[in-house]
């Protein structure tokens, strides 16, 4: 069989299964066994035995579940609610303050969480009925808050940053590195555009009266609150940029700041260690199932011939390699709503890495940009998962104004990730100032 019709009954039959509504696990599993039997017998199967062994025998996987289990400890404990509250008293009569406090809050649970999709639910339920209640429109509302969620993939404790990093077989430390600068700047850009758009146009988020708070109580609740989830985020970015620890190391640093602090404020109870445990052992166990089927996909597409075929064909297109780029990009952007973030990337990846070393361009450069994709098609029409759940969180705002109020989040995802596109050293730069 020519690699092209191997290559399509592959992703064909993969694409076909998640379409139909079956588990993103059992979809890579049934397409492994039956086509590794189907080219290699039982040594096929024998095969993929070893191969999920090989892929979860990594101590690099290791900070998947600690930067999950930390964000529970944190979530659950109540300690991320009061620093969002302490940043709530900092933003004074700021147009579109709510949203402004959206983007904020999801900023600092993003160094805290790797989930966009549980970010995104915690900030609406907790913000949505507030902004309700004072009259925000949904464009003001909505839309924030389905930016400011996806920001959790886009700080160094992404656990799709390290999946994505492990399976494209770079650096885990330099990607959760070299997502610090596109994060901050499309928090930045969102935070542009609430101000714009409330200043030309009051009525999107109405003036309300706020409690007057002393600055001397902002500092000391800040240094409370705020400056001890610092003391975190140098445990995970810091010590990774200065070569102190591993990301991995980091992890653990994390996490045991997490428990560290919970018992602290001295809300370490058993409820909170049983609801965090339990919450983390069945992500991380979904997760690591779902690697251990792509490293088997992986060979089976070595295997066929598709990725050297690919390589080949790529590297002979007369068209520039940015385009080539640009186009794989926009798979991904199609492709990511129905399918979704981690199915998606170990669909794509094993194919586009191989090409993107061939045209010469950086991986990590390029796995930034996925990254951003990936979570840009979670919050598009009709297809994005972020959507439905921010229709779940206000179910008395019709889907039209929400899909309305994702367009301008949409909007800056774009502007950022052309930005990113143009001009690489926005993402190498942090990774290159790295002591290891």
């Amino acid at each position: 069989m020519e690699w092209y019709w191997a290559f399509l009954l592959l992703m064909g039959s993969f694409f076909i299964l998640i379409m139909l509504g079956i588990p993103v696990v059992f979809s890579f599993f049934a397409v492994n066994v039956v086509l590794l039997y189907a080219y290699m017998g039982e040594a096929g199967l024998e095969l993929m035995i070893d191969s999920i062994y090989g892929s979860l025998a990594v101590f690099v996987l290791l900070p998947i579940t600690l930067f999950i289990l930390m964000g529970e400890i944190l979530f659950r404990s109540g300690i991320a609610m009061r620093a969002i509250d302490t940043l709530d008293k900092w933003l004074g009569r700021l147009p579109g303050r709510l949203a402004l406090l959206a983007v904020a809050a999801g900023t600092l649970l993003a160094t805290l969480s790797g989930a966009s999709i549980s970010s995104t639910a915690m900030l609406g339920s907790t913000l949505t009925p507030s902004m309700e209640a004072r009259g925000y429109k949904p464009m003001m509302s909505i839309g924030p808050l389905l930016g400011s969620g996806g920001l959790a993939v886009l700080m160094p404790a992404s656990a799709l940053g390290v999946i994505l990093a492990v399976i494209a077989s770079v650096s885990v430390g330099k990607l959760l590195i070299a997502i610090i600068v596109p994060g901050l700047l499309l928090a930045v850009t969102f935070c542009i555009y609430i101000v714009g758009a409330c200043t030309l146009k009051p009525s999107l988020a109405p003036s309300y009266d706020v409690v007057h708070t002393p600055l001397r109580e902002k500092l000391v609740l800040t240094a409370k609150y705020v400056l001890p989830l610092g003391i975190i985020m140098f445990l995970v970015i810091g010590a990774v940029f200065l070569g102190i620890a591993t990301p991995t190391e980091a992890s653990a640093l994390g996490t045991a700041g997490a428990f560290g602090l919970a018992a602290c404020y001295r809300q370490l109870n058993r409820l909170v260690i049983r609801k965090a445990l339990y919450s983390t052992l069945r992500i991380s166990v979904m997760v690591l199932v779902i690697l251990a089927g792509a490293q088997a996909f992986t060979q089976l597409l070595a295997y066929t011939g598709s990725t050297r075929s690919l390589v080949a064909w790529a590297s002979a297109l007369t068209i520039p390699g940015i385009w080539v780029i640009v186009m794989m990009h926009a798979v991904t952007f199609v492709l990511g709503g129905p399918i979704g973030g981690i199915p998606l990337i170990m669909m794509t990846i094993p194919v586009f890495i191989p090409v993107v070393k061939a045209l010469g361009f950086d991986p990590i450069w390029f796995c930034v940009v996925m990254l951003m994709n990936v979570e840009l098609a979670q919050i598009t029409p009709p297809f994005g998962i972020t959507l439905y759940v921010m229709r779940g969180i206000a179910p008395s705002t019709p889907m039209s104004a929400i899909t309305m109020a994702a367009v301008p989040i949409i909007l800056c995802h774009i502007v950022v990730m052309a930005l990113i596109i143009a001009v690489p050293p926005l993402a190498m730069l942090l990774p290159s100032l790295m002591l290891k």
